[in-house]
């Protein structure tokens, strides 16, 4: 790796021969040397090599800086200075000193400074404030392992969620809890009935709690959560690639190497090319008083579409958009860890995760995450949710992909705020599953 990679250390070229960014530009291989600033060297090899062909979109707005409810944004403001963090990753209330159970809505952090040393970690914890501001929500996926044009594995699941911290409607857990998850694959076969109960503890030292429900032994065991790096089945995702970063903040040493501009991706509005966020959704009154769902999208693979030029993971009608951005390392306090260390690269005003770089232990690079992020409100503009709809994780080493759909016709879309009743995460429920 020549550029992004060198030494370690993200390095972006201030050409002055730089092209102007036009919606409806087409980067390819003829042109993408006028655009190498903007792009990580592991999306810009496989433009010049043929292999990924980029079409520059545009905002419906500005910026990026209403896509989240007022509840959201009125709750930010008042978080400044209200929360510090711990040399451990831990987050506390400045005046009292204790952690709170739970955290309240909005960003904690709204004011990143990037002299700050714990810049990283306040980066991440505004992530996860905007990931579970929704309160709940129920998600199906369906994951495709890739090799050339041909899928080798395919895995589908679903996951209803239940959060406690950021909350835009407030709920005190019974435990000292952060969230609590149920999972349940649906395919392959040898997969099908396989359940997956987690809950996240406040705690800034203790590890996931978690339980099996394995259809084969029609038991429930206890599962190990101190390596967050297994596979999710035979594909190249980790259990904490999922939004980009599903780990806890304090199991990593966060950094923020720099705040810059890169292209990042987006499905576009029907015209192809304009981006326009928060996106109306409608209300499932099935689910939950208040409960709405994402919109349906099409997503075409260039698997699938005849693109024989293109890798077979290459989303065809997504758009590029020029966006600032933080670049936050991230590495591991589990020796364990399959990932030595890691760049995340988050909008710096939304605070979603769009790409993630990875090396191995030895300092090889290795895999490259790259996913679109979409903005969501309630009919009545209470509640605004937020979804990576689809990504696609590439192996460098192995040159082999997969990818993960959320807007596949093959899977339900994503339900936000639905009613989702706490004892459906106990483990007096979850015990059944083996009945």
């Amino acid at each position: 790796m020549r550029r992004l990679f060198l030494a370690g250390l993200l390095v972006f070229f201030a050409s002055s021969l730089k092209a102007e960014i036009k919606p409806g530009t087409v980067i390819d291989s003829t042109n993408v040397s006028n655009y190498k600033e903007l792009l990580p060297e592991a999306v810009d090899r496989r433009v010049e090599k043929g292999e990924y062909v980029l079409k520059v979109g545009k905002l419906g707005t500005p910026d990026l800086k209403n896509v989240y409810s007022e509840k959201f944004y009125s709750a930010s403001s008042k978080n400044a200075g209200r929360y510090k963090l711990l040399d451990n990753g831990g987050i506390i209330d400045a005046s009292t000193g204790k952690r709170p159970v739970p955290i309240g809505p909005g960003l904690p952090f709204p004011d990143i400074d990037e002299a700050d040393p714990q810049a990283g970690a306040k980066i991440m914890w505004n992530f996860f404030s905007t990931e579970f501001q929704a309160n709940s929500q129920e998600v199906m996926w369906i994951l495709k392992s890739l090799r050339g044009r041909s899928v080798e594995v395919e895995v589908i699941g679903k996951q209803a969620r239940l959060s406690y911290d950021f909350r835009t409607d407030p709920l005190t857990p019974k435990e000292d809890i952060t969230y609590k998850e149920i999972s349940l694959y649906l395919a392959p076969a040898d997969l099908f009935g396989t359940a997956v109960l987690s809950w996240r503890w406040t705690d800034p030292e203790k590890w996931d709690s978690g339980w099996m429900y394995i259809p084969s032994l029609r038991r429930t065991r206890r599962t190990s959560s101190a390596n967050r790096s297994d596979p999710v089945g035979a594909t190249d995702y980790m259990v904490d690639d999922v939004n980009g970063y599903a780990g806890k903040v304090e199991f990593f040493k966060w950094k923020l190497i720099k705040k810059t501009t890169m292209l990042l991706p987006y499905i576009p509005d029907s015209d192809g090319i304009t981006v326009t966020f928060p996106r109306k959704c409608e209300w499932e009154k099935k689910k939950g008083a208040k409960a709405f769902v994402q919109p349906r999208y099409s997503i075409k693979w260039a698997y699938k579409e005849g693109a024989p030029k293109l890798a077979g993971w290459w989303p065809l009608n997504i758009v590029w958009i020029e966006r600032p951005v933080y670049i936050v390392e991230g590495i591991s306090k589990d020796p364990y860890y399959s990932v030595g260390k890691q760049w995340l690269v988050v909008d710096a005003e939304t605070y979603r995760v769009h790409m993630k770089f990875g090396w191995d232990r030895g300092g090889t690079y290795w895999r490259t995450q790259v996913m679109t992020q979409g903005y969501y409100m309630a009919p009545d503009n209470s509640i605004s949710a937020v979804s990576a709809e689809i990504s696609f994780m590439v192996d460098e080493k192995r040159n082999r992909a997969s990818t993960s759909d959320r807007t596949a016709p093959e899977v339900v879309p994503t339900i936000f705020n639905l009613d989702l009743k706490e004892e459906l995460f106990s483990m007096s429920n979850f015990v059944n599953y083996g009945k």
